[in-house]
């Protein structure tokens, strides 16, 4: 059975990079212990390629999970599936395509939303988005009191995303988050390794 792991969470996510592999091996070198592989421009190809070539470098140091494509992850081997709240597929049928043995997890933006992922059988949620993010500018952060609120709505680990730093990382988990998320620190950072290491040093504290 896939699971997120003991600890913290400290995820990573992946879009399709020419360095990706080594963005990746570097950053799980740092701490980070589960890679969301997403990348939604991508050919199927290309995507089929980079998610082999995740599990051979997350395999034993990191669960990894691709995201929306439940058919892509089993094939890859992969420990599961995260789908996002509006995707097309639903975690119930996202859990008949990759079985009772992986992962499937579901984006939450409303509490409502969590439940009812909960409720549809997700293994675990994403919750965002928490701080204001270069990469969604469009969202007003939700800030702690939604995740303080998620999770103590759910029992299932939630994830915490969106503008999170080493900083404000270990507020999330005094929140109830079980870990975080992070894109862009990681994937445009010039030494990832050392950028995984400030996060998992700042979770680590706060447990």
């Amino acid at each position: 059975m896939s699971t997120l792991g003991t600890g913290p969470v400290l995820m990573m996510v992946a879009p399709c990079d020419a360095r990706l592999r080594e963005i990746v091996a570097e950053a799980i070198a740092g701490g980070v212990n589960v890679v969301q592989f997403r990348d939604r421009a991508a050919s199927s190809n290309p995507l089929r390629e980079a998610a082999v070539m995740l599990r051979e470098v997350s395999g034993g140091r990191a669960a990894l999970l691709v995201n929306s494509d439940a058919a892509l992850a089993r094939d890859a081997g992969a420990d599961g599936v995260h789908l996002p709240e509006s995707g097309i597929t639903t975690v119930r049928e996202a859990r008949g395509i990759v079985g009772a043995d992986r992962l499937v997890g579901c984006s939450v933006h409303s509490v409502e939303a969590a439940r009812r992922a909960q409720d549809d059988g997700a293994d675990y949620l994403i919750a965002g988005t928490i701080f204001a993010s270069a990469s969604h500018p469009e969202r007003a952060p939700a800030g702690l009191e939604y995740l303080r609120e998620v999770c103590a709505r759910v029992a299932i680990p939630v994830i915490a995303i969106g503008g999170i730093t080493p900083r404000n990382a270990g507020d999330c988990l005094r929140a109830g988050a079980r870990g975080v998320a992070v894109l862009s620190p990681l994937q445009q950072a010039a030494d990832p390794r050392a950028v995984a290491r400030e996060y998992r040093q700042a979770l680590e504290r706060a447990t």
